[in-house]
């Protein structure tokens, strides 16, 4: 029997930069009862910067560990996929997370003190970016996200932005997760470049839930400067709405498209999901998730989608609830966000084969109502691979039929969008909503 190995993306290609530790990844998910992930690669010894061949040695380490299922992290991980090939470690860095503090002007009632506490890193992060831009470690980086805290407060946040531009990497953007409380001169300057995307999590219809869920009455001063941002681009900004307890009545749900609307951001692309500290995914959670989606495309919004945290429980859904699912869209007539309800839909092209179209495809039964599915990627390594019999096609190849086509991630959903409507795609073969 030919020998199989578990790894996964982040292991090979990505860091997380924490306050006290390098980190893997920053997937969430929970096995046995007990929340997991944020693999940890290297602890922070007080100002001592880590070298490539630490950062080396810490993949081989807990690539390892997860093949000898010893690491508490990733055991159960989800996102894990199986190789008949031993991945080469190396420093190269193709996505970057900076999160170095937990400094930020919010409280989120989702949150933790991880991300609010104020803490700050033990180590200086601008020398560590300098070193990894110096060794080259950056120049494939096509990809650096901005966490925390609130990135925009932490001084060094321009610099760094200029220390990637001008000596790693010209051409990386920079995702940052700003809660766009205040304006930032730094991010309108590069979103100018088109360097930079934001994503803002609005999570609230009105000032009383707003400040419930996020912790203070800024939900004026986030649509204004959301909007300030997207005069500039709109293709470059993403709004988001995490799905809790709190905020997943009707009416805020209501308030929050009128909202949107209103201060002209239906260009923007939107991203749906559920408070990661939910071990399942809630029957009710998911007719609202199907009822925020009904309105956003009533609305004609049709740039939304689902992140993986509400892909990845999918499974977990059994028949009864499936069942519900279905007569409530039936009976509400919200079939047009049900991209396979009733089998409207015959064949399908999917864009985007990573964690989300993974699990569809492997982890589910979702797919098996479409008569054909094809599969299409960017990425060179990944074309010509083939899942589930499956072939992933050149995303050129996309105009070889006229199906509709799914794009399958969070992360680069509107580069795909607009890369397509460039490839002049028809906008009508472009479906969002959900499985079931």
């Amino acid at each position: 029997m030919k020998k199989t190995y578990k790894t996964c993306k982040d292991l090979e290609h990505s860091l997380y930069v924490a306050p006290n530790e390098i980190r893997s990844c920053c997937q969430r998910f929970f096995y046995e009862g007990k929340m997991r992930g944020d693999a940890k690669l290297i602890p922070i010894r007080e100002n001592i910067t880590p070298t490539s061949s630490d950062l080396i040695n810490a993949r081989k380490k807990l690539f390892d560990e997860i093949q000898e299922d010893k690491n508490e992290d990733c055991k159960g991980c989800p996102f894990l996929t199986e190789t008949d090939k031993k991945p080469e470690f190396t420093s190269n860095v193709s996505h970057l997370s900076i999160e170095h503090h937990s400094v930020c002007n919010l409280r989120c009632s989702y949150c933790s003190e991880t991300y609010w506490g104020g803490k700050r890193s033990k180590y200086n992060v601008v020398e560590f970016i300098s070193y990894l831009s110096k060794s080259k470690s950056l120049n494939n980086c096509d990809q650096v996200v901005w966490g925390g805290g609130e990135p925009t407060l932490d001084k060094s946040f321009e610099e760094i932005l200029e220390e990637i531009h001008n000596h790693a990497n010209p051409k990386t953007y920079h995702r940052v997760f700003t809660n766009a409380v205040r304006y930032s001169d730094p991010v309108s300057k590069f979103l100018k470049k088109g360097l930079i995307k934001i994503t803002t999590s609005i999570d609230a219809g009105t000032e009383e839930t707003f400040k419930k869920v996020r912790g203070r009455p800024r939900f004026k001063n986030v649509f204004e400067n959301l909007k300030k941002y997207s005069d500039v681009d709109p293709t470059k900004v993403t709004i988001k709405y995490i799905l809790t307890n709190e905020n997943c009545d009707e009416k805020n749900l209501d308030e929050f498209v009128k909202n949107c609307i209103k201060y002209k951001l239906d260009d923007c692309a939107y991203q749906i999901s559920v408070n990661f500290k939910y071990d399942e995914l809630k029957l009710d959670h998911l007719k609202k998730i199907i009822y925020l989606m009904f309105k956003l495309k009533d609305a004609n919004i049709n740039k939304f989608f689902c992140d993986d945290h509400i892909a990845a429980r999918f499974k977990k859904l059994d028949k009864n609830d499936r069942d519900g699912i279905i007569k409530f869209i039936d009976e509400n007539s919200y079939e047009s966000v049900c991209l396979n309800f009733n089998n409207k839909i015959k064949n399908i092209n999917i864009y985007g084969v990573g964690d989300i179209a993974l699990n569809f495809l492997e982890k589910t039964n979702l797919m098996d109502s479409f008569e054909e599915i094809n599969l299409f990627d960017g990425d060179p390594k990944k074309i010509g691979m083939k899942i589930k019999d499956i072939k992933i096609r050149n995303p050129n190849e996309v105009k070889n039929n006229d199906y509709r086509i799914y794009i399958s991630t969070a992360q680069s959903f509107d580069d795909i969008y607009q890369n397509l409507i460039k490839m002049s795609v028809n906008k009508q073969r472009l479906i969002s909503g959900l499985f079931i």
